[in-house]
């Protein structure tokens, strides 16, 4: 059984697998297995931690004598060239549950629904990819019934992509008996109560490559938390504005947005007090620590925040009862660039706190450093669980709630 996943979660908000009747009926599963493939062919990994959480819900589906009905996406084929089959995907599957899974070549129609019914009970099959079907992104009514028509029951096991309006997630399960997984009840709980509830100090350490997507969760946190420390670009964002670094990096925008935060919450926010610069040739060629009090000619050449940085936002989180951390402080995957982030990492990991971690690549540093279960939680949603935090629809959990109307 893999992670927290497999435990009955009751919730006062979504229908839960207790409370649909699913025993012995065709479902279909809605997972994101949207996970890297490496070089190889093979699925990397330090990145198959959605595949893992999905693993209790499928399992107990198969115990209760399902047919169990995959669906998910990978990449974006509409986007360009590349290989988008889920062959690595399937047989990652396969190494996790141990048995065969049947691959079926096409989406919708009468030969899939008779490879269906032909399929014997708790055994798993998986659709091709959802988004190879341009219908999927486009929310149709005609996919979302077609895609009905395969299954009696509907689970939502995606909660990493619970904040898209596309068809297999907010048209398919008003269409049939619908519930939550087990992991995503988990997500939404957790996720609930740090953003309703959350034990006092709160810390938050946000960090990100693009001001844009973090800029509403950090209207929103500044609100919340009692201190939030910022890494990565958001930093650079707020130094801009102190004239510690050029504004000719950031828009209008950008520093508007920072103004009116260190104006409404200067008291709260934390920002870096070294910077690791450099260039990004691979190696520590013209690596250099510098105070933030030096005046930087490009806010682009900062790649890291420093030694005495990241005591701070550690020596911040030692005082705090519930942590949550999304992204990664500096340029981790650059090994001149990566000691901000890993000692961050390994630093939380020893502390009593709750606390949660989001996003994919953050996930990812404690996958390669294996500190995944020195967390509390692990969100399996980047981009979900900032929307979740930030108060922006979800429609893929709209479908599955006991009130429509309840606010996430």
């Amino acid at each position: 059984m893999f992670g927290l996943g497999g435990k009955k979660k009751k919730s006062q908000d979504l229908v839960t697998m207790d409370e649909v009747p699913l025993d012995g009926k065709a479902v279909l599963v809605r997972v994101d297995f949207n996970v890297a493939v490496g070089e190889n062919n093979k699925v990397d990994e330090d990145e198959d931690y959605r595949i893992e959480m999905a693993m209790s819900t499928i399992e107990e589906l198969q115990r209760r004598r399902c047919k169990v009905i995959l669906m998910t996406h990978l990449g974006r084929p509409s986007a360009g060239e590349g290989d988008f089959s889920l062959g690595p995907i399937h047989r990652r599957l396969e190494d996790l549950i141990k048995e065969d899974v049947r691959l079926i070549d096409q989406l919708t129609g009468d030969t899939v629904k008779a490879a269906i019914d032909g399929m014997e009970k708790g055994s798993v099959a998986m659709l091709p990819n959802l988004r190879a079907d341009e219908r999927e992104t486009a929310g149709s009514d005609k996919l979302a019934g077609e895609l009905a028509d395969l299954g009696d029951a509907y689970v939502n096991e995606a909660f990493s992509v619970s904040h898209r309006d596309h068809t297999s997630m907010s048209k398919v399960p008003r269409l049939m008996t619908a519930c939550a997984g087990r992991r995503t009840v988990e997500e939404y709980e957790v996720l609930s109560k740090l953003k309703k509830e959350p034990e006092r100090p709160y810390v938050a350490i946000v960090s990100g490559a693009k001001v844009h997507t973090k800029v509403n969760l950090l209207r929103k946190l500044v609100k919340q938390v009692d201190s939030l420390c910022v890494g990565g670009v958001l930093a650079n964002m707020f130094l801009a504005n102190q004239g510690k670094a050029p504004r000719e990096s950031f828009t209008y925008e950008d520093m508007q947005v920072a103004k009116e935060l260190w104006e409404e919450a200067g008291d709260k926010i934390v920002v870096p007090r070294d910077l690791v610069i450099g260039s990004l040739d691979g190696s520590a060629t013209g690596r250099e620590v510098v105070s933030v009090d030096t005046a930087l000619s490009s806010a682009v050449g900062v790649w890291d925040v420093g030694p005495v940085t990241v005591k701070e936002f550690l020596d911040i989180s030692r005082q705090a009862k519930t942590i949550m951390w999304n992204g990664p402080i500096g340029m981790f995957e650059v090994p001149a660039y990566s000691e901000g982030t890993r000692s961050l990492a390994f630093g939380l990991a020893e502390l009593e706190s709750f606390k949660v971690v989001g996003g994919g690549e953050t996930v990812h540093v404690l996958e390669m450093y294996k500190l995944r279960k020195k967390f509390d939680h692990v969100s399996v949603g980047g981009g979900a669980m900032v929307a979740f935090l930030e108060g922006s629809p979800m429609p893929g959990l709209t479908p599955i709630r006991k009130k429509e109307e309840s606010n996430a």
